[in-house]
């Protein structure tokens, strides 16, 4: 077994906080950070330790913008009855492994919006990957506060997006955001056949959809129910898409838009005219 590091160094770095909330898209750069979570076959926990990034099988590339996420084998020694049951051959933990980034204070109290893009996905039956925010609670024995309502199954490809409000994300909790594969600790040489996830930047993007040059604003950003538009353009026609890019609401133009019925995180607008289109982001409250 490779070794564990018994230490970690956390630092905290900085986002834009767009329209009032801190909205995440993966990088590779990030000060990404290593746990594995040890449990015996039958669901019971054994132990946690912070590990090196890479030996969770978790594979950085500044250069591609990626994060490669592979079930753990470095746990699997023949003869090491703890690992490896000496009779078939098969791991004897299951092994949660989780990467993933501490921001710091600055991002308590504040709307989180955390994003990317899953490249391909070919985690063979047996292992889950996940996605997630947390929120631990120092005086809870680390306990997630949030009780897993932002951990979220990872998609078989395309865009993915998780929003938590900042009333849930109260100081002293320490905020994380990043994935997780949980499986059986596995023999390397069946690396190939376990798969892998690969994750990479995906969002919304407002610059390729701007064909209209106008001074168009929305206000209140963050709204809870309505959405007015300023502009001095004929507009035709709106419509709202998630991070997903997924439409969520549409319809003829209107100076005030009811929004009211979307779930809190983060949208954009597409405002039409016949001389063409203007992104906008805007944050749905509660």
């Amino acid at each position: 077994m490779k070794t564990i590091i018994t230490s970690i160094a956390f630092s905290i770095f900085s986002l834009t906080a767009v329209f009032g909330q801190n909205d995440v898209s993966f990088n590779a750069g990030e000060n990404w950070i290593g746990y594995m979570n040890v449990f015996n076959l039958g669901g019971g926990y054994e132990f946690g330790s912070a590990w090196d990034v890479a030996e969770l099988k978790s594979s950085l590339d500044a250069s591609t913008n990626t994060l490669t996420l592979q079930p753990n084998f470095n746990t699997y020694t023949v003869g090491d009855e703890y690992w490896v049951n000496a009779t078939t051959g098969e791991g004897e933990k299951n092994m949660e492994a989780i990467t993933f980034v501490e921001p710091g204070a600055f991002f308590n109290a504040t709307d989180l919006t955390f994003s990317g893009a899953v490249e391909s996905n070919t985690l063979a039956a047996g292992f889950s990957g996940k996605y997630f925010i947390k929120a631990l609670n120092p005086n809870n024995d680390y306990q997630d506060e949030l009780g897993g309502d932002g951990v979220f199954d990872m998609p078989a490809s395309g865009n993915f997006s998780v929003t938590i409000p900042g009333a849930s994300l109260t100081p002293g909790l320490i905020i994380q955001y990043g994935f997780s594969i949980t499986g059986r600790n596995s023999n390397p040489d069946d690396e190939e056949a376990l798969g892998r996830i690969v994750i990479g930047a995906g969002s919304v993007g407002l610059d390729d959809g701007n064909s209209l040059n106008a001074d168009i604003s929305v206000y209140p950003n963050p709204t809870s129910d309505i959405l007015f538009v300023k502009t001095d353009v004929d507009l035709a026609t709106y419509s709202i898409s998630n991070l997903l890019g997924q439409t969520v609401l549409s319809g003829d133009f209107t100076s005030g838009i009811n929004v009211s019925d979307l779930t809190i995180g983060t949208y954009v607008i597409a405002l039409n005219s016949e001389e063409g289109s203007k992104l906008i982001k805007f944050v749905k409250s509660n």
